[in-house]
């Protein structure tokens, strides 16, 4: 049973080291196109720093389940995907392709 808790856990940070991840570039790239006109620049520019931050304890917390962050994130990338994995992929590459046009329309 405490394998499978680590696992969730560990399925967990890396669900949420992309999230934070793909935040920090949606917001980064606002934040360049900006270029210090925004009244909120430096806010934003605190925001990066804060997600940067969150991003090195996401990665710290997951090298807990090995030797580095890395080794656990290669054992992931090993292991070879079923046909309901692949599926599943797709599905999520789909949201977010559909995520990402929608917010780019809304630029």
């Amino acid at each position: 049973m405490g394998n499978s808790l680590s696992k969730k856990d560990q399925e967990k940070l890396f669900d949420e080291l992309i999230e934070v991840k793909l935040l920090y570039k949606t917001k980064e790239k606002v934040w360049k196109q900006t270029a210090g006109e925004h009244p909120e620049f430096n806010k934003m520019k605190e925001d990066l720093s804060v997600l940067k931050n969150r991003i090195k304890n996401i990665e710290k917390n997951i090298s807990n389940f090995g030797d580095s962050f890395f080794d656990v994130y290669d054992k992931e990338l090993i292991k070879p995907l079923s046909e309901k994995d692949i599926f599943i992929l797709r599905e999520e590459i789909k949201e977010v392709r559909n995520t990402l046009e929608t917010l780019g329309k809304n630029e």
